[in-house]
Parts: structure tokens; C-alpha cells; sequence
């Protein structure tokens, strides 16, 4: 019996020995190192910011060119698309007919003009012989009246006279303003009128307007945080971006906000007035319009990449002294408000203004987020101004 159990017993204190130290081993070994984090000191501060509205671009003035008189088209003297200046000549009509009105009307008041110098002398006539008693009272008021008469044919055929001088002046039909001409929608020896279709069109670009809406519910918004004083408005400028995201050169005015919302849309009509005087900016065009000059005071505003989303919303980390004098990356919710910056949330280089869960003095986790693998791990944090280049994790 002895001998059979000496060797269970020094089986047992093996294993025992083993189990002591795989415990300590993961008491003194087992616990990860603090993560390696950047941070930034929330503080309150005067942030400047901009809202975008999805625009298109129309020309400022833009006409339908009609002829006024019924012809032919002789001849075309613009070139489709091209710029004109005010009184070019665009169109010419055959005026043959109109010609021939013309002297027609012409004859008619030189001939009415005869009758009323005739009427004229048989008055002055008929007034010797009723001073000398030979013709009555009665005859003398029908000479007087046959002159009137006729001083009423020469003023008719001088009115028929001017219009078949404009109606004939009508045939050269010439730009009513300076722009770009757009396509030629009748050709030579096409017979067109006043009620019939458009001869082309006319739009001036320069300047050129953007014209954008705003919601009502952001209208009211905006309204109520400058009633409140969380939003002051600086003198405006307007922006525009291309489709392709570029940035135009060029600074516009806003020069008509609607008094009322759109029926059938519920939103605001804007405009926004830009020079153009090169004519880059073509009519239909979509555009973001970037309306800037508001500010934001004492606001709270932090990196786009501390921003991240969780199961119940946006949070940050915040970096909050733990035990044993650590540092520990604890989550934060936050709701964020208007983004601030050049570039559009999610391509980085931009900031979020956050609008609750956050308060002057915390500090933030700005980089090395993907290294905080539980809520409350232990972080090494670096100030973001005396942090090096960032790296990926």
C-alpha cells in the first residue's frame, strides 16, 4: 500500500506547482499594454460657418425672338450660340410687301393732304363772300365742317403712314439686349407671322443668377437660433461647387429671397446674382450653393474622425482619469449639429459642431481609435498640438 501511493502524491504536488504558476503568470503578464492615443482639449470658440443648398443655374433675362409682321425669311446674320450685342442685326424678312404699303400710305396722305388745302381755300373763299352778304351762315358751317373733315383724313393717313413704316421696319429684326444666341428654330424661306413659333431665343449670362430653395422647417430653424443668439449673420457671400466638386472663383450676392413658400413644394425660392463676365457658367447647369458669412459663437466644434457611430448614435471618446492614476477612454454621446470645413463630411479635413454632450475642458480621442478595443481600456493620450504625423493602426 505504501508503495502504490507515493507515486499519486507526487503526481498531485506536480500538478499543483503547474497550476500556481499559469496563475501567475496571467496575474503579473496577462493585462494589455495603455493605448497609444491622440488628444485634443475641447474649447468654446467662434466658429464660422456656411450652408449649402442644391441650386441651377438660369440666365438673368432670357427672350423669345418673334417676328411682328407676317413674311420670309431672307437671311440669318448670327452665328448659333454665339455672343451679340444689343441692336445686332439677326434676322432679315422680304419687306417687298410692306414696301409697297408704305408708298400706298404715302399716295393716301398726299392726297388727303390736297382735299384739306382745297378745303381750306373754299373756307377762306366762302368767308369774303359772307362778309359781303352773299353766302349764308348756314353754308359757311358746312365749309368750316368739310374742313375738319378733312384735317381728320390727313392725321388717319398719316397714322396708317407710320405704321407701314414700322410694320416695314419690322423686317430687320435685331436683338433686344446683349447675350448668347441659342439655336436657330426657323430657316431662310420659311414664312413666319406674329402668332406663329419662335424665331430663336436670347439669354444674357452675365450676370447669371443660381437659383436655389430653402425648407421651411430650416428657415424657421435658422430664425429661431438668431432670435436666440446662437446664430449671428455676418454679411453674406455666395459660393457655388460644380457637379464635379469644384469650387468657381467667383463671389455672387443673394438679391431675392420669396415673401412665401412654394405651393407645391413648401419651400422657399432663393437667387443668388453672380458676374460672370467671362460666361463659364452656362444656364441649366446644377450647382451647390454655398451661402457663408453666418458664425456660430461660443461653440463647441471637434475633428470629423472623433466622431463615431455606435448602436444608439454618434459618440466620441473621452479620455477620463481612471484607478491607480490611468487614464481610461470612456464613450460620450454627442448630437452633432452644421459642419464646419472644406470638404464634405466623410472625405475628412472638416469638423463637426457638437451640439449637446460635450463641455469646454474634455479631452477628446482625435487618432487612434481602432486601438481602444473595450469602454473604460486604458490609453497613453498625447496632445493633438505635440502629437507626430498621425499613422494608421
Amino acid at each position: 500500500m505504501r508503495r502504490s501511493s507515493l507515486p499519486i502524491v507526487l503526481s498531485l504536488a506536480a500538478l499543483l506547482a503547474a497550476c500556481g504558476q499559469q496563475e501567475t503568470a496571467q496575474q503579473g503578464g496577462g493585462a494589455p499594454p495603455p493605448a497609444q492615443v491622440t488628444v485634443e482639449t475641447v474649447v468654446a470658440q467662434t466658429v464660422p460657418v456656411s450652408f449649402e443648398y442644391v441650386g441651377r443655374l438660369e440666365a438673368s433675362r432670357e427672350v423669345e425672338i418673334r417676328p411682328r409682321v407676317a413674311a420670309v425669311i431672307e437671311r440669318r446674320y448670327f452665328e448659333e450660340g454665339a455672343p451679340v450685342k444689343a441692336g445686332a442685326l439677326l434676322f432679315k424678312l422680304d419687306g417687298a410687301s410692306l414696301a409697297a404699303q408704305a408708298r400706298a400710305a404715302g399716295a393716301e396722305l398726299a392726297n388727303r393732304r390736297a382735299l384739306l388745302a382745297e378745303a381750306k381755300l373754299e373756307l377762306d373763299r366762302n368767308r369774303t363772300l359772307a362778309a359781303q352778304g352773299f353766302v349764308s351762315a348756314r353754308a359757311l358751317d358746312a365749309t368750316q365742317t368739310a374742313v375738319a373733315v378733312t384735317e381728320a383724313g390727313v392725321r388717319t393717313a398719316e397714322a396708317n403712314l407710320a405704321d407701314a413704316r414700322i410694320n416695314l421696319g419690322y423686317t430687320e429684326i435685331r436683338a433686344p439686349l446683349s447675350g448668347v444666341m441659342g439655336r436657330a428654330l426657323q430657316v431662310e424661306g420659311a414664312l413666319v407671322s406674329a402668332t406663329g413659333p419662335a424665331l430663336t431665343m436670347l439669354a444674357q449670362i452675365a450676370p447669371i443668377y443660381a437659383r436655389f430653395s430653402i425648407g421651411e422647417d430650416e428657415r424657421l430653424a435658422l430664425e429661431r437660433q438668431r432670435a436666440e443668439g446662437t446664430l449671428e449673420q455676418g454679411r453674406q457671400q455666395v459660393g457655388l461647387v460644380l457637379a464635379d466638386g469644384t469650387r468657381v472663383d467667383a463671389t455672387g450676392t443673394l438679391n431675392f429671397s420669396d415673401y412665401k413658400a412654394n405651393a407645391q413644394t413648401g419651400a422657399f425660392d432663393m437667387r443668388a446674382e453672380f458676374a460672370n463676365a467671362d460666361g463659364a457658367l452656362k444656364p441649366g447647369q446644377f450647382v451647390r450653393v454655398v451661402v457663408e458669412g453666418g458664425q456660430l459663437p461660443d461653440a463647441i466644434s471637434v475633428p470629423q474622425p472623433a466622431v463615431l457611430d455606435g448602436p444608439t448614435g454618434k459618440f466620441v471618446y473621452v479620455a477620463t482619469p481612471g484607478e491607480k492614476g490611468m487614464t481610461v477612454a470612456l464613450p460620450r454621446p454627442v448630437e452633432v449639429g452644421a459642419w464646419v470645413g472644406g470638404s464634405e463630411p466623410g472625405q475628412g479635413g472638416g469638423r463637426w459642431v457638437i451640439k449637446k454632450g460635450l463641455k469646454p475642458g474634455d479631452k477628446i480621442i482625435v487618432d487612434g481609435m481602432a486601438r481602444i478595443f473595450f469602454p473604460g481600456m486604458p490609453i497613453a493620450p498625447t496632445p493633438a498640438d505635440a502629437a507626430p504625423a498621425a499613422t494608421k493602426p
